[in-house]
C-alpha cells in the first residue's frame, strides 16, 4: 500500500487507494497519503506554491473521498502510535488544512494529551530527511507549536537545517527566526545558518524580512560567526534601502547597536531631514519617532565618537508611555 500511494500520479488516485481498501490501510499509511496529496497539490499550483504563497488544499476538501480519509484518521487516531500521530499532524499542516478543520483539531488534541509522553525522536524524525518550505512553514505557523518551547526539536533541526537552508524561502526562514527569538533558543548552529542565509541573500530581501532575521541575534546578544562579513553587508544594504521601510531600518540599526556595531553612514541618513520628513508622512510616524528617540539615546550612551547629525529635539518622544515591569518589557519589546 505504501508503494502504491507513493507512486500515485493524481489526487484522485491517492484517495482511491486509501478509501477503497480500508482493510489494507494501517496507521502509518495515513500520513504518507496526506503528504503525497500535499506534493501533488504543490505541483498543480506551480511557482506560487513553491514560494509559500498558497497553502490551502481548496477543492480537495470538498471531495467525498477526502472526507472519508479524514474521518478514518479521526476515528482511529486514539489507537495510533506517537510517531503516526505526529506524522499525521505535520502532514495535515503541510497540506494546508485550516486549523479549525475537525482533523487538525482532533490531531492537536491528541498530541496535546500525549505531549509529555512523546519521545523526541517522534518529533525530530518527521522532517530530518526532507525539510521543505511548505512543511516547515506549516510547523512554525502552528499556534500549538509556536506557544511551546521545543528546545530539543530545535537542537535536532540545527543538525540538518544548514544543508537545507539554500532551498528555504525568506518567509520560512523568518518564521524560524521569529520562533527562536520568542523562546530565546540560543542554538549557535541555527543562528549561524540564519546569518549565512542573510549574507548570501540579503541584497534580494525586503528590509522588513531582514529585520525579522536579524532580531534573534540582538535579543540573545549573539554575534554570528560571520559577523565580520555580515555586518558590513547589512550596513551597505541599509544605505540603499533606508527610506523604503523606515521602521524596519531603525529596528535593524537598534539590533546592530546591541551587538556593538555602529553603522555611521546609515545614522547620517536616518537622522537627516529627508528621512524624518518621510517618516512624518506615514501612518506609523509616532512609532518610528519612539524608536528614533531610543536610537538617539543609544548613540549618546554607546557611540561617543559619533559626530554626525542627531535627532532634532522637536521629534523626540518618550519610548514608553508609562513605567514598565520587567515582564511587560519582555513581552512587548
Amino acid at each position: 500500500m505504501k508503494r502504491l500511494i507513493e507512486r500515485s500520479r493524481s489526487v484522485g488516485e491517492v484517495l482511491r487507494w486509501v478509501t477503497q481498501n480500508p482493510s489494507k490501510v494501517s496507521a502509518s499509511h495515513y500520513p504518507i497519503a496526506l503528504h503525497k496529496l500535499g506534493q501533488l497539490l504543490q505541483q498543480q499550483q506551480g511557482p506560487a506554491a513553491l514560494n509559500g504563497e498558497s497553502r490551502r488544499p481548496g477543492p480537495v476538501l470538498e471531495q467525498p473521498e477526502f472526507q472519508t480519509l479524514c474521518q478514518a484518521i479521526i476515528s482511529g487516531c486514539s489507537k495510533f502510535d506517537n510517531f503516526s500521530i505526529v506524522n499525521c499532524l505535520y502532514a495535515a499542516a503541510a497540506l494546508g488544512l485550516p486549523g479549525e478543520s475537525p482533523l487538525v483539531r482532533v490531531l492537536e488534541d491528541e498530541s496535546r494529551n500525549r505531549l509529555g509522553r512523546f519521545n523526541q525522536k517522534d518529533v525530530s524524525m518527521v522532517f530530518s530527511s526532507e525539510a521543505n518550505n511548505k512543511a516547515l512553514e506549516a510547523i512554525f505557523s502552528s499556534q500549538l507549536f509556536y506557544e511551546n518551547r521545543q528546545e530539543r526539536f530545535i537542537r535536532s533541526m540545527a543538525e540538518w537545517l544548514p544543508r537545507k537552508a539554500e532551498n528555504l524561502t525568506p518567509y520560512t526562514m523568518a518564521l524560524i527566526a521569529k520562533y527562536v527569538a520568542r523562546h530565546r533558543l540560543r542554538e549557535p548552529r541555527l543562528l549561524d545558518t540564519i546569518a549565512n542565509f542573510l549574507l548570501k541573500r540579503g541584497e534580494q530581501l525586503d528590509s522588513k524580512v531582514i529585520q525579522k532575521l536579524v532580531f534573534p541575534f540582538s535579543r540573545m546578544n549573539y554575534r554570528p560567526s560571520n559577523h565580520s562579513e555580515l555586518f558590513p553587508k547589512l550596513e551597505a544594504i541599509l544605505e540603499q534601502k533606508a527610506g523604503s521601510s523606515p521602521l524596519a531600518t531603525v529596528n535593524i540599526l537598534m539590533s546592530m547597536f546591541q551587538l556593538s556595531h555602529f553603522p555611521q553612514s546609515v545614522l547620517h541618513q536616518v537622522f537627516s531631514p529627508a528621512f524624518i520628513t518621510n517618516v512624518m508622512s506615514t501612518p506609523y510616524a509616532l512609532i518610528v519617532r519612539r524608536y528614533l528617540s531610543l536610537l538617539d539615546a543609544a548613540v549618546e550612551l554607546e557611540f561617543r565618537d559619533y559626530s554626525g547629525p542627531r535627532l532634532d529635539p522637536r521629534y523626540r518622544v518618550l519610548m514608553f508611555e508609562h513605567a514598565l515591569t520587567a515582564d511587560e518589557a519582555n513581552r512587548k519589546y
